[in-house]
């Protein structure tokens, strides 16, 4: 059975009286002569609201009576007054009221079905089975939309005979429905729908197009449009003045902005990497003057990319063999490094610290390495090793 009192989308109030109560759970559901709560269905969330004070915790339509989940059982002699959220029932019509004046333009225009419809707080879609759609098109259509929200067509509802709907539905489409109603956009669209609409297309305020994707059937057209569109805006223009800001620049500027943090950055990396050479260099003029053939230490403020970069250089730059240890937060890695004229298998040896200490790894004869938990009894052992 159709509810008219949801043809109104700005009623949202309502006295009215209890008709039945189920218990489920330890909460109540309430059934009432009449509701102007809408229950999901069309792609389009249910309303949010109040009864007697109290918040509604969902919406049921079941043995053909419309259920609310109240966590109190209200008497059955009590006076019931309900009260919808307007703005959020507002925004959701606007969303639906835009869903069918964008399916219909482009139907029209370009003989396309839809597909789907997707709602969110940020952003929504519709999929239609386009074969292509470029930004022209979303160009074009979004000028053809806010014209006719200049424009201000009515949005109608009507209640039709079959064989009037007839007239502009398909006849497969009406053997589903008891009682048909329809939703008219001027004498632009004429659309069987049972969910609830702004009653003109001012109400819409705007339309924006904010994008589009190929799918796998077709495209997705992206919108925002009315209080959404204002909100996103806000949204928006916040993080954007907080990225400005930041960076110093205006709005207009932040790529700007961004390309020069990129390129400082970028200088940084090549600075560090500048003396991170002279560091591997110092480190070796201390170790390599020693007449030992292999290099052994233990680092505890080294990071691990850094101590295989070192380890790197003492064999290709210094032609010393080495085993460091890199200990951080309990962690260990340990490098074992070979140099070109000298003998030795590090792979091997790290095997062999692995299965001993359980360490996860590998690499080559010329240089391995691999990491796990930190012991006293590995670092004692890395120190006493004393060839490769």
């Amino acid at each position: 059975m159709i509810n008219k009192l949801l043809d109104d989308c700005f009623q949202c109030e309502l006295h009215t009286s209890l008709s039945d109560v189920i218990e489920e759970h330890s909460l109540y559901w309430h059934a009432f002569k009449e509701t102007i709560f809408f229950m999901e269905k069309g792609g389009m969330a249910s309303d949010i609201g109040v009864i007697n004070g109290k918040n509604v915790l969902g919406l049921r339509e079941r043995n053909g009576k419309q259920w609310h989940l109240l966590e109190e059982k209200l008497d059955e002699n009590e006076p019931v007054f309900m009260s919808i959220n307007l703005h959020e029932r507002f925004r959701k019509c606007q969303i639906h009221t835009t869903q069918h004046l964008i399916s219909a333009l482009l139907g029209n225009i370009y003989k396309v079905k839809t597909l789907s419809h997707h709602v969110s707080d940020d952003e929504n879609d519709i999929e239609f089975d386009f074969d292509h759609f470029t930004d022209k098109m979303a160009s074009e259509l979004m000028v053809l939309c806010n014209g006719l929200i200049r424009d201000d067509l009515e949005v109608s509802i009507h209640y039709p005979t079959r064989t009037e709907a007839a007239l502009h539905v398909k006849e497969e489409d009406l053997h589903h429905e008891d009682e048909l109603r329809v939703v008219r956009i001027g004498n632009l669209d004429y659309n069987l729908c049972g969910c609830m609409h702004v009653p003109s297309l001012r109400y819409l305020q705007m339309i924006y197009i904010s994008g589009y994707e190929k799918t796998t059937r077709g495209y997705k057209v992206k919108y925002l449009c009315g209080d959404q569109l204002l909100d996103g805006v806000d949204r928006r223009y916040h993080v954007l003045n907080e990225a400005a800001q930041t960076l110093a620049v205006s709005h207009l500027y932040l790529n700007t902005g961004i390309h020069r943090v990129i390129n400082d950055q970028k200088a940084a990396m090549r600075e560090v990497a500048v003396w991170k050479q002279k560091s591997f260099a110092l480190f070796a003029q201390q170790f390599v003057k020693k007449d030992d053939s292999l290099l052994v230490h233990v680092f505890e403020d080294w990071d691990v990319k850094s101590v295989g970069q070192l380890a790197s250089y003492l064999a290709n730059q210094c032609q010393r063999s080495c085993v460091l240890l890199a200990v951080l937060n309990e962690k260990s890695h340990v490098v074992i490094a070979r140099a070109k004229d000298q003998s030795g298998d590090a792979l091997r040896l790290f095997r062999t610290l692995a299965d001993r200490f359980g360490l996860q790894g590998g690499g080559n004869e010329t240089m391995a390495q691999g990491g796990g938990s930190c012991s006293d009894e590995l670092v004692q052992y890395v120190k006493s090793i004393q060839k490769i």
